[in-house]
């Protein structure tokens, strides 16, 4: 009788202390849950689509402004179910992050208490507690990949199918993702068991969810991929060497505020390489390895950890699905030596719900969860009302009052939620619109995440009116295009032409000529305008401390044009135009420094005293001889220069330019 007793207890306390532990991660999910303003972006889309409005960011145009559909098909269909976002998309994360832990630690039982470090690893690091929520796609991420990880662990040959449909799910859910399960799906593959006529069939059919997402995307989006990734991979005058900088310093952060993800991550490569226990998750390896070159490659991410979560996943899981062969007194001594390290630094996820503490941020890398923990942090919920609150939101509800036709932002996440779909919102980061993703940066002070555009003269007042009244001829052509392609008869043929053509390139030599010049002189035919009363009028170019200036006008009157052309090469600048007398020349170009064009009116006969001055500001580079500039410029205005406030505003009632002659199709 004590034997069966024995018996019944040594079979019932791993199936407890599991629920146990599941409990314990829940507690702390649940502890540190938030919402980003990312989150809001697709949080729109999924309230115009329930609502009738269709995939879209504004209802007039088809625009993918979301990385991973099926997160947010997943939040949609919860969505029309509530009514309600942010405890939906809350619950619906939560629910699903529990889910995957509960299968990576139920299917690490066998492996001699793996599991249990595997646990207190997802325990104890922020990169995976903080995005277990946020309203982004992280734990459909990490529920697919454990998913995947599982049925390869158990017999790839005979479970290809299988493998090849959660690979897909994988890569609907974000297509970057493929880097981490597509070396070992091609091992799988490899090593199938049968031949190669029927793995070409199962393995197709396998990815049927991510073949057919491609071609609605191309079909109803006229692209086949997200927005957002036009948007963020078009860096314009952002060198290579600056992007793996910061790549660099992503990783750097990461390692000084949550070392044990990279840790551990480096820590199982090391052992799949070296140890026969974990040679079965060597594809892995390779898979992993091509996903942090990656996320050196594109500068990493403004998002603390955000990047970081899936290869620490996919590793952890590794670690859950194999044997140890460790003393358990050593495995419980590690585990010990894991929490209690953890519990040092002031931003754990252990303590952060009870003392907030923000990371620093280095290199334009933010803790986000910290950052929006007031406004969003799931126990804040429990005692303000109403919530989530912030002044994004309460704008965004504000203009919904007002009824607005168009609106620029720069962070429209909750602000596009709450100011709904009747107003026209124009994301400056490009995001979530289809002609400013594709035209480049022109702000040099850039941070990863947030590659700053501006809305070329006229763009505005086409989206208000449905009329191109887009100033520069080469651009407007190219909108006209553009638009068919995502505002045109859904089945038009002529559109399916278009979309050929636009993904092609075909029109890319239009948008060029607006966005760029790339040769040894830049030519600038002006109109300067005295919008002043002032009486003296200079007209300069400024680089690295130095100007070409001319005086053009001692008895200057309001409304008064003055015609110039600059010719600028690295060597410096000439002027052709009327003036009264030349005031400075421009030393030799430098790209450290943007290349400023304006004019400068003042009430005294020279500079000595405070001055207005209007000017665009030019991002470029020198190749030599060779001028890359960013046509497109940043206009600012300073009524009191030097010292005043500069302020960015569209100078282009003060300085005119001339376009480009457009070319024929």
């Amino acid at each position: 009788m004590q034997d069966k007793t024995r018996y019944k207890s040594h079979q019932i306390w791993p199936q407890v202390s599991l629920f146990l532990v599941v409990m314990a991660l829940a507690l702390v999910f649940t502890a540190n849950a938030w919402l980003s303003d990312d989150a809001y972006i697709t949080f729109r889309t999924v309230d115009n689509f329930v609502h009738g409005y269709g995939l879209t960011w504004n209802p007039s145009e088809r625009v993918q402004a979301y990385t991973h559909p099926l997160w947010m098909l997943l939040l949609s269909g919860a969505y029309f179910l509530t009514q309600e976002i942010y405890f939906t998309s809350l619950g619906v994360s939560l629910a699903v992050a529990i889910t995957a832990v509960f299968l990576l630690l139920y299917y690490g039982r066998a492996a001699q208490g793996a599991w249990v470090l595997a646990s207190l690893i997802l325990l104890t690091t922020k990169a995976f507690v903080d995005y277990t929520t946020s309203g982004l796609e992280n734990p459909l991420s990490a529920l697919l990949l454990i998913v995947f990880v599982i049925v390869y662990r158990w017999q790839p040959r005979q479970a290809l199918f299988w493998l090849a449909w959660v690979a897909a799910l994988v890569l609907c859910n974000r297509l970057d993702l493929g880097l981490l399960v597509l070396p070992p799906l091609g091992w799988a593959i490899w090593q199938a068991k049968m031949d190669w006529t029927r793995r070409f069939w199962v393995v197709l059919t396998g990815m049927l969810p991510v073949e057919l997402w491609q071609l609605f995307s191309l079909f109803y989006y006229g692209f086949p991929f997200p927005n957002t990734a036009y948007a963020k991979l078009n860096g314009g005058l952002i060198g290579r060497e600056r992007l793996l900088a910061q790549g660099m310093a992503y990783f750097v952060h990461s390692l000084r505020f949550d070392p044990v993800t990279l840790s551990v991550i480096g820590l199982v490569l090391v052992l799949a390489m070296g140890w026969r226990g974990l040679r079965w998750f060597r594809p892995f390896v390779a898979g992993i390895i091509l996903y942090l070159v990656y996320i050196w490659w594109i500068g990493g991410d403004f998002m603390s950890g955000r990047f970081l979560m899936v290869p620490l996943v996919t590793a952890v899981s590794g670690l859950a699905l194999t044997p140890l062969p460790l003393h358990p007194g050593f495995r419980h001594s590690l585990a010990a030596l894991l929490l209690a390290t953890t519990l040092l630094f002031p931003w754990s996820p252990l303590r952060f719900p009870w003392q907030p503490v923000s990371l620093p941020e280095t290199a334009g890398i933010t803790d986000e969860k910290a950052n929006y923990w007031p406004a969003t942090g799931l126990p804040n919920a429990l005692h303000t009302r109403p919530f989530p609150r912030h002044d994004w939101i309460e704008d965004g509800q504000k203009d919904r009052v007002r009824q607005l036709a168009v609106v620029e932002k720069g962070s429209v996440g909750m602000y596009g939620y709450y100011v709904g779909p009747d107003v026209h919102v124009v994301d400056l980061l490009g995001l979530a619109d289809p002609l400013l993703a594709r035209l480049p940066p022109v702000d040099p002070d850039w941070r990863i995440g947030h590659l700053g555009r501006r809305s070329p003269a006229g763009y505005l007042e086409t989206l208000a009116t449905g009329e191109n009244q887009i100033q520069d001829p080469n651009l407007a052509y190219y909108y006209d295009k553009l638009q068919f392609v995502t505002r045109g008869p859904l089945f038009s043929w002529a559109r399916l032409v278009e979309i050929w053509r636009m993904n092609w390139g075909v029109y890319d030599p239009w948008l060029e000529r607006f966005a760029w010049h790339n040769g040894p002189e830049l030519i600038e035919r002006l109109q300067l305008v005295n919008v002043t009363g002032h009486r003296y009028v200079y007209a300069f170019v400024w680089n690295n401390g130095s100007a070409a200036a001319y005086l053009l006008d001692e008895a200057s009157e309001p409304g008064r044009v003055y015609p110039v052309t600059w010719r600028i090469t690295a060597n410096g600048a000439t002027f052709a135009g009327e003036y009264v007398a030349q005031v400075s020349a421009l030393a030799p170009l430098s790209d450290a420094t943007t290349l400023n064009i304006g004019l400068i009116l003042t009430d005294v006969p020279d500079l000595s005293q405070p001055y207005e001055i209007f000017e665009y500001r030019f991002w470029m580079r020198l190749a030599g001889e060779n001028l890359l500039v960013a046509r497109q410029g940043m206009g600012w205005h300073n009524e009191h220069s030097p010292n005043g406030m500069w302020e960015e505003m569209d100078v282009g009632g003060v300085i005119v330019r001339e376009p480009l002659v457009t070319g024929k199709e």
